[in-house]
């Protein structure tokens, strides 16, 4: 099940990604509008389809944010694997996960570390 969702939540982002796409729903939302007017649909008709076209934008976005979730904990995985590798202080391994104001106070103290070696 697990796959299946990443598997759709990836192929989501891609067609939403696309350049074509916006292009694509303003002229939808333009010609759709006219042939409204044109037919005097009525008023509910025009809420309804802005309800579903903001469901739409919505779930859209939430599998983006997904998406942009999975590759971010890669990306921190990636860096912590090459802190672990590297001469660089294991204190720097998951440090998004720590607060601001610690984060803060390692970010003065290597930037003191580099003065110091510079020096």
């Amino acid at each position: 099940m697990r796959w299946r969702f990443r598997q759709i939540s990836d192929l989501a982002v891609l067609w939403a990604g696309h350049r074509v796409v916006p292009v694509t729903l303003i002229a939808f939302a333009a010609i759709w509008a006219v042939v409204g007017l044109s037919f005097s649909f009525p008023r509910q008709w025009f809420l309804l389809t802005n309800m579903v076209g903001t469901l739409i934008i919505f779930f859209i976005l939430l599998l983006v944010q997904h998406s942009q979730n999975r590759d971010m904990l890669a990306l921190h995985t990636k860096l912590d694997e090459l802190i672990r590798s590297s001469k660089a202080g294991n204190h720097w391994i998951a440090a998004e996960k720590k607060d601001a104001d610690a984060i803060e106070g390692m970010r003065q103290q290597h930037h003191g570390q580099i003065s110091e070696s510079a020096n």
